[in-house]
């Protein structure tokens, strides 16, 4: 990540962005990181992430290299965990800690990331109720959507 945050510090929002996107709606399993098949389309196709959810390829890249020093060990799921995590850590925001142990999710769900995830045609009520119901707070939708402003509009 230290990499791809010092080429280019905004990638550390597309990592934020694409985590938050994963965690809204499965839970925190990986599966925006699933690629359309003949038999399933995924959540990278949905309205809310098409030509606007980046930072695939960084992904890729890290998984890449944690694969050729241990295979089949750490999973996708963990990897966009901490790969978020240590993005804030790298401009300036806070560390938390990290439980890991995630499963990669075999399935994505296009439904549910057209209907959970929150978009900026939506008022701010139906945006503040699919937070709540995430568990989060009005204080985390002002900052994980001043994230996702940052990306749509620079």
């Amino acid at each position: 990540m230290e990499c791809a945050v010092l080429s280019d510090p905004r990638n550390a929002a597309k990592i934020v962005r694409l985590h938050f996107h994963d965690c809204f709606v499965q839970g925190c399993d990986g599966s925006v990181l699933l690629d359309d098949t003949i038999t399933l389309q995924g959540e990278k196709s949905a309205t809310p992430n098409v030509d606007s959810l980046k930072g695939f390829e960084i992904i890729d890249s890290i998984k890449n290299k944690v694969e050729s020093d241990c295979p089949g060990v750490v999973s996708c799921a963990d990897i966009l965990a901490i790969a978020a995590r240590d993005s804030t850590v790298l401009v300036g925001g806070p560390d938390w800690e990290m439980y890991l142990g995630r499963k990669d999710s075999k399935t994505a769900s296009y439904e549910l990331a057209n209907s959970n995830l929150p978009v900026p045609s939506e008022g701010i009520l139906p945006i503040i109720t699919k937070f709540l119901y995430q568990g989060l707070s009005v204080t985390d939708m002002v900052a994980l959507s001043g994230n996702n402003l940052y990306i749509s509009l620079f």
